[in-house]
């Protein structure tokens, strides 16, 4: 018997084209009650699994459609910036969009907030002179508070607090092929995880903190580092000069850009392949993941646009552009404010992925790259 029930191919949610399927029956020949009740069965259970995969498809979607109808949160919180031309970061007072810029140290270049708001760290990648240290910015005082010496572990670069502490650093080490798992109040290197890949330049580490990947330019590749065991899991070739990257919080998938090809791959974690290949970019030179892993977003510089990719269809479903060679990006645990780095009159913007437009821009340091965001204000601890 042909299937009864047809995915409407006009539509992105895969819906029932209930009618076209009833009227398919009609011109069957008169069916025994018996026949005619399993029949009637079919078509009802056929429809009911289509509509159970296209909720299922679509959640991405449904998830970006209702907050939409939700009230633009206030703007609260830090952000910080480190802005590679001027050897300083900035500590930005979000609800009162105001900036503090300090020295750090020459060439910084990734900037993170702990997650109970008290520690900012940016990493002292260096110019000429390969870097290898990590200043640690005290927010309540908006002062340096100190540098960590990372000793023969130069080029720190990409950094990513490791989930359930607001001390435990994953970094890692461009130049010596490494992951660096630093305690950041004890300054010392608790491990170093060998990537064996060319230029391990960012970092991203699954929600429940078992995991990184690193983004490794020279090998056009990836590395699973297993931060319980602190060890190298495995590689995966992806394209040429993989630099962007972003995981998604419950760890099934890692998006990866390509500078070279303009391109963004989603490697499935669990098969260990490229699922997908998403392309139509210039330079995808940052991704981030929205904390309830609905959205991504990828920061163009060559383009000057942000493009908002929903996470389940893996398609671009929105831009934002003019903001001004858009470069570092984090988006907030709202789900719908990004922090996004512009090197051209330099700021940090604010952009409502919702309504797709910028909604706050404050002035930075020259040539800004990494930002980091905490929804605490300075000197806001979050409570044991």
């Amino acid at each position: 018997m042909n299937t009864v029930g047809i995915l409407d191919q006009g539509t992105s949610t895969g819906t029932i084209a209930s009618s076209r399927s009833i009227t398919f029956l009609t011109r069957l020949p008169a069916m025994p009650t018996q026949i005619a009740s399993h029949s009637a069965a079919i078509v009802r259970l056929t429809a009911a699994v289509c509509a159970s995969l296209a909720a299922l498809t679509s959640g991405a979607s449904t998830v970006v459609a209702q907050r939409a109808t939700l009230t633009r949160p206030t703007l609260t919180g830090t952000a910080l910036v480190a802005n590679q031309g001027s050897a300083s970061a900035t500590i930005v007072d979000v609800a009162n969009q105001r900036g503090t810029t300090i020295d750090v140290g020459t060439g910084p270049h990734e900037a993170v907030i702990s997650p109970d708001g008290r520690w900012g760290v940016v990493t002292i990648y260096g110019d000429r002179t390969p870097g290898n240290r990590l200043a640690i910015i005290d927010l309540a005082n908006k002062s340096l508070a100190r540098h960590i010496e990372l000793g023969d572990f130069t080029r720190p670069h990409g950094a990513v607090f490791v989930a359930g502490s607001d001390s435990l650093l994953a970094v890692t080490s461009e130049a010596t092929q490494r992951l660096l798992l630093v305690d950041i109040v004890a300054g010392t290197v608790l491990a170093d995880i060998p990537t064996r890949a060319g230029g391990s330049h960012m970092v991203g580490v699954t929600a429940d903190g078992t995991r990184a990947y690193t983004a490794n330019i020279q090998s056009g590749s990836i590395s699973e580092i297993d931060l319980t065991k602190r060890a190298l899991v495995r590689q995966l070739a992806v394209a040429p000069a993989t630099e962007g990257i972003a995981v998604r919080p419950v760890g099934s998938e890692v998006w990866v850009g390509s500078n070279d090809a303009g391109t963004v791959s989603v490697i499935d974690t669990e098969s260990w392949t490229v699922a997908t290949t998403i392309s139509g970019f210039k330079l995808p030179y940052r991704i981030a993941i929205s904390p309830d892993g609905a959205l991504a977003v990828v920061c163009d510089p060559e383009s000057d646009t942000i493009h908002i990719v929903d996470i389940i269809s893996r398609k671009v479903i929105g831009d934002v552009s003019g903001l001004g060679a858009p470069r570092g990006v984090i988006i907030a645990p709202d789900n719908r404010t990004a922090f996004v780095t512009v090197a051209d009159d330099p700021a940090v913007v604010a952009v409502d992925l919702v309504e797709r437009r910028e909604v706050m821009r404050v002035p930075v340091g020259v040539s800004p790259d990494g930002v980091g965001y905490s929804p605490l204000a300075p000197g806001a601890r979050q409570l044991e």
